[in-house]
Formats: C-alpha cells, structure tokens, sequence
C-alpha cells in the first residue's frame, strides 16, 4: 500500500502538464499483460524542457484489457455508410435551402467525415465528478490533469500516436490533440471535456458545443452527490441530439464497500437518468482513482500485489472497462452507435424544423387571413369609389336634367296659344325674341357646377383613401410586428392624382363639350321659331279664310256655316296643333338631353374613372408587397413541411437498417 502511496505521489503532475512537445525518442511498447492483471503506463524522467522538468511516456502501450483490432465494416456496413453520407448530403442541402445557421450545416458535415474516423468516446460530467481520472484509469497512466478545483478547461482529444508522433498538439485555445502510444486509442478517440457548473462559463458551453459530435457519451457523476438538478439539465441536452449514453457512478469507493448503498444509489441515477433521456441507460458505479492507482501500482512493480489487486476489484472498473472494450470489438454493436450517432443530430435538425415549419404555418395561415382581410376591404373601397363617382355623375346628370326641364317649360310656353297670339307678328317674322327665351331655359354654367363636382369626389376620395390606408395598415404593422423583411408600407402619394384629376376637368375647357349651351340654344330655337311661325301662319291662314267667307256669305246659312268653319279652323290651329308641335319637340328634347347625359358622363366620368382607378391601384400595389411575401412565406413552410416530412421517413428507414444490423 505505502509502495502504491509513493507511486502515485511521485507522479502527481499530469502527462499534459509536462508535455510540451512531441517526444524526442520512440515509445518502445510492451506486451499487454493478461486481461484480469491491470497494468499502466508509468512516466519517467526525460530531458528538460522550458519550463524544468519534462517526462515522456515508457511503457505507454500497457493498458488493462485487450487492444482492439477487430475490423469495424463489412458489406452491409459500407452500404449503409454510402446511405447516410446521401442522407446526410439532403440534410446539409435542406439546411442550405432553409437558409439555417452556418454551423448547423458545418455540423453536419463534420459528422459526415466522422463516419470513416474512429470510434469517439466523450466524457462529460460537472467539475470534480472524476471525469480526468476516469479518463486516466482507461489508459492506464495520469494523462489528463485531476484536482478538487475545474482543471480541464480545454477539450482534450486522446488520440493514439507512437514514436516521433507522441506528443501534444495546440489546435487553438480551446481544443488540445494528444497524441499517445495506448493501443485502445487506435480503435477511439477518447474525448475529456471541461467540467460543467463552473464558474467559468465558457467551460460548459465547451462541453455542451462538443456533444454533437461524439458518439458515444460516458456520463460521470459523483456519489457525493449523485444527479444534482444541473446534471439533469445537461442529461436533458444530451437527449435532444439522441446520444447514446452510458452513466459512470464514480467514487463509490465512498461507501467503503456498502453494495447496499451503492445498488441504492446506483438505481437511483439509472432511474432518474432514464426519464430524462426517454430510456434508461446502463449505469457503473466505480472508483475511478481505485483503479488509476491499481494500474499504477501494478507498472510500477509494487511488492503487495495482493493490495493491488483488491484496489482493482474494489474499483469495479474491470466492468465499465468490459462494457467499452466489448462495445468497440463487437463490428455490429460497434457499428450501429456510430451509425446512428450522426442521425441523432439529423433527427434534432428535423424536429427543431417541423416544429418549426408548424409555428410557421399557423403564423402564415394568419397571414393569409390577413390577405384575405386586406382584398376583401379593398373590394369593399373599390366599390365605395365607385358608387362615389356614380353619385358624382348623377348630380351631373341631374344638372342637365334641370336644363332639360326649363327647356322644355320655354318650349311649352313659346308654342301656347296665349303666347302664340300675343306675339303673332313676331312669330310670323322669325324675330330672336323666341332664341332670347331659349337662351335664358338654357343658361347654365356648367364649368362651375362641374368644378363643385370635381371638389367634392376629391374629397371623398381624400376620406376614403385615409380610412382606408389606416385599417390595411395597421393590419399589416401588426402582422410584421418583431419579423425582419426587410421592407416597410408605403403610402401611396394621392395627392399627385388628384392634382390632376382637378386639373384636367377644371382648367381644360372641353372638359364637358358633350352639352354646349350656346350650340343647344341656336338649335333649339330654330326648330321652336319655325313651329312658332308655323302655328301663327295657320292661325293667320284660317282668320283670313273665316273673314273672306263671312265677307262672301254675308247672310243665312251659308254664313253660319263659315262662321263655324273659322272657329273650328281657329280652334286646331291654336289649340290642337301647337300641342302637336310640343309633343314633336320635347320628343327631340329629351333625345338631345340623352345625348347630353351620356357624353358627359363618358368625358367627365371618364378622366374621374382614371383617377379612381389610379388610387385604387396604387393602394393595391402598397400593400402587394406585404401579400406576396406573405404567401411565399406559407409556400416556403409548406414546402419545409414536405422536405422535413420526406426526410424523416428517410430516417427512420435508415434506423431500422441499422437496428437489423
């Protein structure tokens, strides 16, 4: 046991400590001992190095357990190999296509190449679980440092290396290569990472930032405090890249030999941990720094063998050791943890992304409500314009109708009897008394009234537009709320529309030439004169007939006879005919004020319509920006739905190739 105390003390500094490059001379291995007789690589003293003392490894390649040289393919192995590293390409190409984080497609690719590398065993655990001498009772010699404070603070990756290959490589501040003659270390990579729940917290982001790449995950926890809640937590991380792992109890040497106490513990940490992983895992209660001492006292040559071997059995490393090395020399067991390591990560990929691509479609289904919204309210607007202009148009129409009316009160009253008989001679002589009437019936300003009309469609137009550039507009802020687009509303600019819309039917002067008063005046008044003249001619025919037959016939019945013929005559001229004649003119009256109606309402309605047209697509086109970002959007999840989906099945067809392994 002193002999034992001594070795240990006297290599208290770790192989890394003293390391600070590659050995000078070649490690000479020797044979491995047998199976159940540990043994360690003991470090000597070498030739100084900067900093003093320096040590190289004698005796490295002594290890406990037999090396490992079982191939690890075969046909079925290598196909499945070309699978994955296709899966894995899909992967990589979904991630690119999905625009995801460059680090998740470098992860992927890492374990793409890790496929046709050895087998990668990472121990993780909190500061002072005994992760480094656990590491160190592997290969049999103090590699890794070991304390009672955080003395990992870099990811150190135990490589195998032999002669001038042995030695320490620095790839940068946080990842450290060492290289080392163990023959275990040809068949894996051993992984030590910095304790989690430091201080230091870069150390477990570390650690946690490593976990994706490993494929096999060696969990130390410490008796002295068995699953602390922060060692669930990281459990739980590990389960989300669908890791393999194995639960290290260490230092059950605590107990001081109560099975009971360690079974106790022991299902506990399985129990628990399987919750927490979905399953449970198996589970080794050892004492890491036991075993480490054992192999160092059996290199070293103690004299008490026997002490040495009860270190060795009490350690009970000889099982998690078994577990390892089996694990490693059984091709198909072997190969399916590496198999499925990487799938474990595609399947956390694929998850994050279906869930992902669920979030996203009930956001973009709330999104194409709110399309729908956006084009029913502008349907809604474009009908509101509209029925405002048709408003507009019929108190035009309304104008002229008006016009249409006094017309036709002048014509009524130019062709009466009364008016007829009292103005006789200037009907007979076509005088501009009857165009005066005319002209007065007539006499509207219509670029004033039209510019009433312009005015207030304008307007209307601005309220419209306000009310409804405020309600599309604040359902689209509110649904870009916290996404980054890249693009923002913009109102569109009606004041440039309306400018010339007001413009071109107030200030040009044929604006409204579908009714010119001047042209209707002349013409009506040529057809009212020559009715007037008309009428007063047959009046004055049948007066003049009636007095030269009364004259003729002056007695008897004869007389009578003309004299009722006069009346009669008298009586259709001036009663009968001049309602003919109205009746004939107001028929043409209303023909011309329907062609007045409708070329007005083309030439006003027209450039109003433009106007109208114009605002309704500019505010189309504010809010197209929004609506066909949005549907690409539901296109795009729909599309991430599919591809996730497709690549799921390819996964899990892969697994089960794997499992029937």
């Amino acid at each position: 046991a002193k002999a034992t105390e001594a070795s240990a003390s006297s290599s208290s500094d770790s192989y890394l400590d003293n390391l600070s490059a590659p050995a000078e001379a070649k490690a000479k291995p020797q044979a491995p001992a047998a199976p159940a007789a540990p043994v360690a690589a003991a470090p000597v003293a070498a030739a100084d190095s900067v900093q003093g003392t320096a040590t190289i490894v004698k005796d490295a390649a002594k290890i406990a357990g037999p090396s490992v040289n079982v191939p690890f393919s075969d046909a079925k192995v290598d196909e499945l190999v070309q699978d994955e590293v296709a899966f894995i390409d899909d992967m990589c190409q979904l991630l690119a296509d999905l625009e995801a984080k460059d680090r998740d497609v470098t992860l992927l690719l890492d374990l793409k190449q890790n496929l046709q590398q050895l087998f990668s065993v990472v121990v993780v655990g909190e500061f002072n679980a005994g992760k480094s001498s656990l590491v160190n009772a592997l290969l049999g010699s103090k590699f890794c440092k070991e304390g009672v404070v955080p003395t990992t603070t870099t990811i150190n990756m135990l490589r195998y290396g032999d002669g001038e290959q042995t030695g320490l490589s620095q790839r940068n501040k946080d990842y450290i290569e060492l290289f080392l003659p163990v023959p275990l270390l040809k068949q894996v990579t051993i992984v030590d990472t910095p304790g989690t729940n430091a201080i230091i917290r870069e150390q477990t982001l570390l650690t946690k930032g490593f976990i994706p790449q490993s494929d096999l995950i060696l969990f130390v926890t410490s008796a002295e405090r068995p699953l602390t809640e922060t060692e669930g937590q990281l459990l739980q991380y590990i389960q989300t890249w669908g890791k393999k792992v194995v639960m290290v109890l260490n230092k059950v040497d605590l107990f001081e030999g109560n099975e009971e106490d360690i079974e106790e513990v022991r299902r506990f940490v399985q129990t628990n941990a399987g919750n927490m992983l979905g399953t449970e895992p198996p589970v080794y209660a050892v004492a890491g720094r036991l075993a480490l001492n054992s192999k160092l006292g059996r290199a070293d040559g103690v004299s008490d063998a026997a002490n040495v071997d009860k270190m060795w059995k009490d350690s009970k490393f000889e099982f998690l050791e078994d577990y390892i090395v089996k694990t490693l020399t059984n091709r198909k067991e072997a190969a399916k943890v590496k198999l499925d390591s990487p799938l474990g990560v595609a399947e956390k990929f694929l998850t994050n992304y279906d869930k992902a691509s669920a979030a996203g479609a009930l956001v973009s289904e709330d999104d194409i409500e709110t399309i729908a919204q956006i084009t029913e309210s502008l349907a809604s607007y474009e009908k509101a314009i509209e029925s405002e202009l048709q408003s507009r148009l019929d108190s035009l129409d309304a104008i002229l109708a008006s016009v249409q009316r006094r017309a036709k009160a002048t014509v009524g009253k130019v062709l009466s009897s009364g008016y007829i008989t009292t103005n006789i001679v200037g009907c007979l002589t076509r005088s501009k008394s009857i165009e005066s009437e005319l002209r007065t019936a007539l006499d509207v300003d219509l670029s004033a009234e039209l510019e009433t009309v312009v005015r207030s469609f304008s307007q209307s137009l601005r309220d419209k537009e306000n009310a409804q550039w405020l309600l599309c507009s604040a359902l689209v802020k509110e649904r870009l709320r916290g996404r980054a687009w890249g693009f923002e509303l913009e109102r569109p600019d009606l004041a440039i529309v309306l400018q010339n819309l007001e413009e071109r039917l107030v200030s040009e002067k044929d604006a409204a030439k579908g009714f010119n008063p001047d042209t209707e005046t002349v013409l009506l008044s040529e057809s009212v004169t020559q009715k007037a003249f008309d009428v007063a001619a047959a009046s004055t025919a049948v007066g003049g007939a009636g007095l030269l037959m009364l004259e003729v016939f002056n007695a008897g019945l004869l007389d009578f006879l003309a004299f009722v013929a006069t009346i009669a005559g008298m009586t259709f001229s001036l009663g009968f005919y001049p309602t003919m004649l109205q009746d004939d003119l107001v028929n043409e009256l209303e023909e011309r004020s329907k062609t007045w109606k409708q070329a007005v309402r083309e030439e006003v309605g027209g450039i109003m319509r433009e106007a109208a047209d114009q605002n309704i697509y500019e505010m189309q086109t504010a809010f197209k920006v929004y609506t066909d970002a949005a549907r690409a959007e539901n296109e795009k999840w729909k599309m991430v739905a599919s591809r996730v989906k497709e690549n799921q099945a390819n996964l899990v067809k892969l697994r089960a190739r794997i499992n029937g392994l």
